[in-house]
């Protein structure tokens, strides 16, 4: 699960490293990211990849869990066919929070990459027109099975895709969901790290990067 994560990517380092050609969404760093806000999205149209702006979060009435989607249950129901076939997307993040509850202690904690590099959750959106004939987007993050990370907390995690796997994700000829869901797994735990931050404020607008500080050691999860 995730349903809140950070960016903190410059955009031209998201241009360079995702190899895009359009660049439309507009952002700054963000380290408290939460549903129903817009967020930069990689698609793939006409022939290029763009970096486009979406709402976090499905709009449909059928999406129900519209952060998050189970690509496994998904993928079986008729009503996400075309999105899973035409509409996938990657979300770049520089990490995602998660929290522990140990007795009536809640310790929130961040999980990042090791390099501190930004990564690309698998991800799906969908397009509606407004009352004023403007595109709207929306977006679900793909989920698989937690590493031993995130299972110390949650039994699913955000699917986190490598370069060859965002090729196949993003390619509009690739639409068998049985081979699109062998990219679905469980990232390596020896590639993260997870540590301890201050809890966030439920105030979603405050966007301070001392929200991603280390503020301790683990006392339950390694640094391998």
């Amino acid at each position: 699960m995730c349903d809140r994560f950070s960016l903190h990517a410059r955009p031209e380092e998201l241009q360079e490293k995702y190899q895009v050609q359009q660049m439309e969404a507009v952002f700054r760093p963000r380290y408290n990211i939460a549903p129903t806000q817009s967020i930069p999205i990689i698609v793939q149209r006409e022939g290029q990849r763009q970096l486009v702006e979406a709402r976090w979060g499905l709009f449909p009435f059928w999406a129900k869990d519209s952060i998050n989607a189970d690509f496994g249950s998904v993928s079986n129901k008729k009503i996400f066919e075309r999105i899973i076939k035409r509409q996938r997307c990657l979300i770049p993040s520089s990490g995602f929070y998660g929290w522990r509850t140990e007795g009536k202690e809640k310790q929130a904690f961040h999980i990042v990459m090791k390099d501190q590099k930004v990564f690309a959750m698998a991800g799906l959106y969908e397009t509606r027109m407004d009352p004023r004939g403007q595109l709207q987007r929306s977006c679900t993050i793909i989920t698989a099975m937690a590493n031993t990370i995130v299972s110390s907390y949650h039994n699913r995690m955000p699917a986190i895709m490598d370069e060859e796997e965002q090729e196949r994700w993003l390619d509009p000829h690739m639409t068998d969901r049985y081979m699109l869901e062998n990219h679905i797994y469980a990232y390596p735990a020896s590639a993260m790290y997870a540590y301890p931050v201050k809890p966030l404020s439920g105030d979603e607008e405050i966007e301070e990067s001392e929200l991603m500080e280390e503020i301790g050691p683990s006392l339950w999860l390694v640094k391998e």
